[in-house]
C-alpha cells in the first residue's frame, strides 16, 4: 500500500491453506483470523434510509450484504476506482 507497510489480504471464504505450515498449523491460523474479522466489536451495520450513501475502501475492508433491506426496493451499487496520478507536475 501506500505506506509501505505490508498487508495481508484474507477472505475465509476463498483460503484453503496457507503455504508452508502444517495442515494443522494453517487450520488453526485461518479459524483465529475469521474468528477475529467476525467480532460484532470490529464490524459496522448500517440502518438503511432513503437517500443513503455508504463509501468503503476495499483494501482495507471485508464486507457483505446483510439482507436487511426490503427485497421489492431498488438498491444502486457504484463501483469507484480512484488512481494516483502519475507524471503530473506541480
Amino acid at each position: 500500500p501506500e505506506t509501505g507497510r505490508k498487508g495481508l489480504y484474507f477472505d475465509p471464504g476463498k483460503i484453503l491453506r496457507i503455504e508452508g505450515l502444517e495442515e494443522r498449523e494453517s487450520d488453526d491460523i485461518i479459524e483465529e483470523l475469521t474468528e477475529r474479522m467476525i467480532q460484532p466489536d470490529a464490524q459496522y451495520r448500517h440502518a438503511w434510509r432513503k437517500g443513503d450513501i455508504v463509501i468503503w475502501d476495499n483494501r482495507c475492508s471485508y464486507h457483505k450484504a446483510a439482507g436487511d433491506y426490503p427485497p421489492e426496493e431498488d438498491r444502486i451499487h457504484w463501483r469507484v476506482s480512484i488512481k494516483e496520478r502519475v507524471g503530473v507536475a506541480g
